[in-house]
C-alpha cells in the first residue's frame, strides 16, 4: 500500500509540474503588452476661400494707410481664429505660439487652457500681390487653413 501511495504522489507531482510548466509556455507566448489608453483626437480644418481680385483690393486698401495690422502675421492669425468662432472675441495676440516662420508662410499655434484643443492657423504672403505691395515685406498676410484639433480625455 506504501508503495501505490508513493507511486500516486509522484503522479500527482509529476501532473502539477507539467501544468506548471504548461501554463508557464502560455502566459510567456501570449505577447501581453500593458499602455497606457491614447487619447482620441478630432480634427476639423477650414479652408479659407482665396480670391485673388479681393485680395488685390484689400493689398491697395493697406498702401494707402488703411488697417496696416493686416501686414502683422500674429494679428491676421488673432483675427482668423475670431472668424471660426466667437470664443476668441477676448484672445490676445501674444497668446499664440508660432510654429513655423518663413518669408511667405507662417503657422500659429494657440492650446486652449484646459489642454484639450489645439489650433493652428496657417497664413500666407502670396507672390500675385508683390507687384501691387512693391516688396515682399509689405504684402499683406491672408489666412489660409485654421485647423481645430480636440483631443478626447478619457478617466
Amino acid at each position: 500500500m506504501n508503495a501505490t501511495i508513493q507511486n500516486k504522489s509522484r503522479t500527482a507531482i509529476l501532473w502539477a509540474l507539467l501544468s506548471c510548466l504548461f501554463f508557464a509556455a502560455t502566459v510567456s507566448a501570449a505577447d501581453l503588452h500593458f499602455s497606457p489608453i491614447q487619447p482620441k483626437s478630432h480634427r476639423v480644418v477650414y479652408n479659407f476661400a482665396i480670391d485673388a481680385a479681393k485680395a488685390e483690393e484689400l493689398q491697395r486698401w493697406v498702401n494707402e494707410g488703411h488697417d496696416p495690422w493686416c501686414r502683422d502675421a500674429q494679428l491676421v492669425a488673432v483675427s482668423a481664429l475670431r472668424r471660426i468662432s466667437s470664443r476668441f472675441e477676448e484672445l490676445e495676440p501674444a497668446s499664440l505660439e508660432r510654429e513655423s516662420h518663413e518669408t511667405a508662410k507662417v503657422v500659429y499655434t494657440f492650446h486652449s487652457f484646459d489642454g484639450q484643443s489645439t489650433y493652428r492657423v496657417t497664413l500666407r504672403r502670396y507672390r500675385f500681390l508683390r507687384k501691387t505691395a512693391g516688396s515682399i515685406h509689405r504684402v499683406i498676410w491672408i489666412p489660409e487653413t485654421a485647423e481645430i484639433i480636440t483631443r478626447d480625455v478619457r478617466d
